[in-house]
């Protein structure tokens, strides 16, 4: 399967394309440049062709009745809604099979008038990772007390994946921390996160007054092990199509000409700042667990996506070495290694991006281009030596 999309005049994005949306994509850019804009873009499309595959899985089946109407406006949250204008366009296309099927979005009106059939459909899931991850341990601990709160549309996203992560997870490796985080739950109590030390005679702590790196990054690395390894996607399946069924007393017509277990299932992580509240070294060893768990570790019945969204050299510095690694049989035991296909990393400045990925002249091995994220550092070290008395 290949994914691409175009986005034209929406928010601070002037044109942005991507012929070929890789399993790893990372956008490093200036606050306000328009990161988390693209990733909200690429997830409201994706959770589109989902519903589409479902409409096409059903219709397929002999239920010619859409259980759902899609409307693309009603599906725009978080500001989105006010940056699309008469003159935004955006066209997300996937090949499967040498098939390609367009979305569009032009003058206002989505164009999703397309059937799906069997051999091309798959299943999706999409989650949204949002910065404001770091309320969760307070949320979770208040939530029966704040019914009809909201923070908007993506923390409430975050926090359900979490929420449902810490159903099935009990126990979560912070390796990168040296520390791990157990869930406790005690009758109609809210769930408890207590971050424990894996150095003996440490008194453990919870998760809501643990520091701003730990609350920021565990969440994000147990909703990304749930989705690699835990999430089931046959009672997704249930929930999207079988229930609506039963629901509608339609069970009897419906003749599936291909099983749920057959179809190329993808889960897509959409994750705003990793490195949130994190030291250098602390980011990339959160991004190598993020790597290991989503390409290494995940189980076999799923593709992994992760998608970043960053201010931080050092993430993109390490994806390097993650890069490298895949060059050498030793590294490859030693590190959670990239292949070169499987990555791309971009610049957003001006409304546009610009691929960073490059091949080194002497070694001919495929590398990101970082040559002018030390920049800042050298302007502070210039500045420092240029001081008179």
């Amino acid at each position: 399967m290949k994914e691409s999309i175009i986005i034209k005049n929406l928010g601070p994005l002037k044109e942005v394309e991507i012929r070929d949306i890789k399993p790893l994509t990372v956008f490093i850019g200036k606050s306000a440049s328009g990161k988390s804009t693209i990733m909200k873009i690429i997830v409201l499309m994706r959770y589109i062709y989902k519903m589409i595959n479902i409409r096409s899985y059903l219709k397929n089946a002999k239920i010619t009745r859409s259980p759902f109407k899609l409307r693309f406006n009603s599906l725009l949250q978080d500001g989105l809604e006010n940056m699309i204008t008469v003159e935004t366009e955006i066209y997300y296309t996937v090949e499967i099979n040498g098939n390609q099927y367009t979305l569009s979005y032009t003058n206002k009106t989505l164009q999703s008038d397309i059937n799906i059939p069997n051999n091309d459909l798959v299943f999706f899931k999409e989650s949204y990772i949002s910065e404001t991850r770091s309320v969760i341990p307070t949320w979770a601990s208040k939530v029966a007390t704040l019914k009809g709160a909201s923070l908007g549309f993506f923390f409430h996203e975050t926090f359900n994946d979490f929420n449902n992560a810490t159903d099935v997870i009990k126990e979560q490796q912070l390796d990168y921390l040296n520390l791990k985080m157990k869930v406790q739950k005690s009758g109609n109590k809210p769930k408890q996160f207590m971050i424990e030390s894996l150095q003996e005679g440490t008194k453990p702590v919870e998760l809501r007054y643990a520091s701003s790196g730990i609350q920021t990054s565990a969440p994000l690395v147990t909703i990304v092990r749930y989705f690699a390894k835990e999430f089931s996607f046959k009672d997704a399946f249930k929930r999207s199509v079988l229930d609506y069924l039963y629901k509608q007393d339609r069970l009897e017509k419906f003749t599936p000409q291909i099983n749920q277990s057959d179809l190329e299932k993808y889960v897509h992580i959409h994750i705003e700042e990793a490195e949130l509240s994190l030291d250098p070294e602390a980011q990339r060893a959160l991004i190598s667990n993020l790597i290991d768990e989503a390409f290494h570790k995940n189980n076999e019945d799923r593709k992994l996506g992760l998608m970043i969204a960053t201010h931080s050299p050092y993430i993109v510095n390490h994806l390097n070495v993650l890069l490298r690694a895949g060059y050498f049989e030793k590294a490859r035991e030693n590190y959670p290694f990239l292949e070169k296909d499987n990555i791309a990393v971009y610049r957003v400045h001006e409304g546009t991006l610009t691929s960073l990925m490059a091949t080194d002249n002497e070694t001919e091995e495929y590398v990101i281009n970082t040559y002018d994220m030390s920049d800042t550092m050298e302007r502070i070290f210039d500045e420092y030596e240029s001081m008179e008395e």
